[in-house]
């Protein structure tokens, strides 16, 4: 069987035209669902607690990775509302944790500090939102809303 030039090329353009419409309908689209500005209970479950790592218990985490979270003193200079503090770096937090939580706003900053998960403003450090994950506020959490 032998092919036409023109069936060739009238192929390609169909190709291409349909390649183009699927291309930019993915792009102009419009997403019914924002990017979250807090924390939601999703985020709050992505995480596993009371596992062992290493022949320790861990109060939480992510088993899977060996990924354990300590507590740190300096979660409690942290605030809702307050700038982040300037005497603290704000490490980026750990790409398998923010892969498991809901996608933020593209102005806000994902930060773990020990056990506490903390949203800021990119440009002013402003904290929009911190989430605890010890055990016990989490059980705690757990018993209020369940009562």
């Amino acid at each position: 069987m032998k092919y036409n030039i023109d069936y060739i090329l009238t192929g390609l353009a169909v190709a291409a035209i349909g390649g183009g419409a699927l291309a930019l309908s993915a792009h102009s689209s419009v997403t019914n669902s924002a990017a979250a500005t807090q924390f939601t209970a999703s985020d709050t479950a992505a995480f596993d607690r009371n596992f062992q790592v290493a022949d320790r218990d861990c109060e939480v985490g992510f088993a899977a990775q060996q990924l354990c979270f300590e507590r740190t003193a300096l979660e409690d200079r942290i605030s809702i509302g307050e700038p982040f503090p300037e005497t603290m770096y704000p490490l980026a937090l750990e790409w398998r944790a923010n892969l498991a939580l809901e996608r933020k706003a593209d102005n806000l900053k994902t930060v773990r500090i020990g056990q506490s998960i903390i949203l800021m403003e990119r440009d002013t450090r402003m904290v929009v939102d911190k989430m605890d994950l010890s055990g016990q506020r989490h059980a705690d959490a757990d018993t209020t809303a369940a009562g």
